[in-house]
């Protein structure tokens, strides 16, 4: 049996490992990690990979490790210096900084002795302990367990993409592991109007300079973070916990939440793109698409139509809790509450049930708009740590 055992190895979980472990609650031995992939942050490697991300869009201060600054130390000691790079404003780590000091992080702790590739597919409550079932048969039994599971496996396909999908038309999602942009595409049109689009544009248009187009439902939108800086502590936050209706909450976030944005440096990119001719940006909407051999033909709301050799969808997640297929029977055995949007309501040290608790997505109804955010993973497993 283990005293801790955290489904979901992504920035959520892993940072939850890390402060476990750095903070001498859990030995190694008595905490485990489940997840689909083979290594820690699998699925975060491949979505900022395959956008060619460079810079994170969160400050220095906000990584998987407890102490504030321990990746500006690290950026300066003999492991990280080769990889030292920071955007302003807010020092802005660069992608490969960040990733390396993670791997640093893993090492000191020794994180991947615990960790276990699997699928959950059930949760059940023993009397002391909780009995997680995976997809395998095997059953793994812990006294603690932490929901930790992201969005990234639920990308987010409109209406007129999945019936492209079907006619088959050449189409993926960037954030689709198993189909992505053919070696063979000559022109490529990217929908969607945020940072992740921003950057495939960027990619894309200087792979294939003047057979690229950005199609955004709105204008490019400047916020430097994805939610106002007052949300990481009691200016915003003081609000936000007196109410009590979570239905108002659900509403708190989605109007602090600025969807399909991206940072002043990230559209001067784009804009410079867009001037030299490698990149076109049409405000539209898309409609309808017809596949005729590797080519498609998009027609647009305006009745403009284009073609494109593939299209490369950048249109987010599904908004629905993650996990929420499995979990359905151990919130019907335990009788475990939840919101009218479907979310976990939690207490305030994010316990759900008795030795049960949540971080990331499942815990936005208590952390707020950050939730989902490397700051909402160690505001989360903070709050956790200070109950017990």
């Amino acid at each position: 049996m283990f005293d801790w055992l955290i489904i979901g190895g992504g920035i959520q979980g892993c940072t939850a490992a890390v402060y476990l472990l750095k903070q001498n609650k859990v030995s190694i031995e008595n905490l485990a990690i489940i997840d689909p992939n083979e290594q820690p942050l699998s699925m975060w490697r491949h979505c900022t990979s395959i956008i060619e991300m460079p810079y994170l869009r969160s400050p220095s201060i906000h990584h998987l490790a407890p102490a504030h600054f321990d990746l500006e130390k690290f950026a300066k000691s003999s492991k990280g210096r080769p990889y030292a790079s920071f955007y302003k404003p807010y020092d802005r780590p660069g992608l490969q900084l960040f990733n390396t000091h993670c791997e640093h992080l893993f090492e000191e702790t020794r994180l991947n002795k615990s960790w276990l590739q699997g699928r959950v597919v059930q949760l059940k409550k023993d009397k002391t302990s909780w009995k997680v079932i995976l997809k395998d048969g095997q059953e793994l039994e812990s006294k603690n367990v932490i929901l930790a599971i992201g969005l990234s496996e639920h990308p987010f396909w409109p209406e007129w993409a999945v019936t492209a999908k079907e006619n088959e038309a050449s189409i993926s999602h960037i954030f689709d592991r198993t189909q992505q942009v053919t070696e063979t595409a000559k022109s490529i049109a990217i929908i969607g109007g945020g940072i992740s689009a921003a950057h495939a544009a960027i990619k894309w248009s200087q792979h294939l300079p003047g057979n690229t187009v950005q199609i955004s439902r709105h204008s490019l939108r400047v916020h430097q973070f994805d939610s106002d800086p007052g949300w990481l502590g009691p200016k915003l936050m003081r609000n936000f916990q007196t109410v009590s209706s979570y239905d108002k909450r659900r509403e708190m976030i989605r109007k602090a939440r600025h969807r399909g944005s991206m940072p002043l440096d990230i559209k001067a990119k784009i804009g410079k793109q867009i001037k030299s001719g490698a990149l076109s940006f049409l405000q539209d909407e898309v409609m309808e698409v017809q596949a005729n051999s590797s080519l498609n033909k998009i027609t647009l709301q305006s009745g403009q139509q284009i073609k494109a050799d593939h299209i490369l969808l950048a249109t987010g997640f599904h908004q629905s809790p993650p996990g929420i297929e499995w979990l359905n029977s151990t919130i019907q055995d335990r009788k475990l509450q939840c919101a009218a949007c479907g979310y976990p309501i939690l207490s305030t040290s994010l316990q759900w049930d008795e030795g049960l608790y949540a971080i990331g997505a499942l815990s936005e109804l208590e952390i707020g708009p950050v939730a989902r955010n490397i700051s909402g993973a160690r505001r989360g497993i903070e709050k956790i740590l200070e109950s017990i």
